[in-house]
């Protein structure tokens, strides 16, 4: 199993030039960071979770709020951290 923490996917996203991704250096504004778990080639895995079907879950963090989105057939659609 594989760790990524958080910070080192920020850290990243900002030395690509996404400077979205880091706290705003001021204090003013936060930052946005979604994670996407759909297949750019629009492959599916067939399984549909019926329980979660469009469903939409938020939840507090050390980041601060985050936000998990399901697709249509219930799968893992996205997170969203701001």
């Amino acid at each position: 199993m594989a760790d990524i923490h958080i910070t080192e996917i920020m850290n990243y996203l900002a030395s690509k030039g996404e400077k979205d991704s880091l706290p705003s250096q001021n204090g003013a504004e936060g930052f946005f960071l979604e994670l996407k778990f759909n297949d750019p080639e629009g492959k599916k895995s067939g399984v549909v979770d019926e329980d979660f079907k469009n469903e939409v879950i938020t939840a507090d963090c050390p980041y601060g709020s985050v936000t998990i989105l399901f697709d249509n057939e219930g799968q893992l659609k996205s997170i969203e951290i701001c």
